[in-house]
C-alpha cells in the first residue's frame, strides 16, 4: 500500500513510501489526547501546528448562497435505461 509519511522535524516535509497490506490490516491511529482541548470540543494549538500545512494558508473561495459557501453543486444526469427490466427467479415464466 502506498503511503505518504511526514518527517518528524519542525519544518513540514513529507515521503512516500510503501507498507505490506498485512500490517495495515485492522490498524488503526487515534488523534492523539493531548492534541484535544480539555473541554473536548475543540483542539490545541499543536493540532494546529501539525494540521497547518495539511490545510494551506487561507480560506478556499467558495460563493455564498444563503450565508453558506457552495463548494459544489450536483448535476443530475440520466441515461436511458439500457438493459431489461430484472425479473427474479421464482417468478420467470417459461417462453
Amino acid at each position: 500500500m502506498a503511503t505518504i509519511l511526514r518527517k518528524k522535524q519542525a519544518q513540514y516535509q513529507a515521503y512516500y513510501d510503501s507498507v505490506s497490506l498485512s500490517d495495515m490490516a485492522m490498524s488503526e491511529r487515534a488523534l492523539p489526547r493531548e492534541w484535544i482541548a480539555p473541554g473536548g470540543t475543540d483542539v490545541t494549538d499543536d493540532f494546529i501546528r501539525y494540521a497547518a500545512p495539511l490545510l494551506g494558508d487561507r480560506w478556499p473561495e467558495a460563493p455564498l448562497e444563503n450565508g453558506l459557501a457552495r463548494f459544489a453543486r450536483l448535476n443530475i444526469s440520466l441515461i436511458g435505461q439500457k438493459c431489461p427490466e430484472y425479473i427474479p427467479q421464482r417468478l420467470r415464466t417459461a417462453d
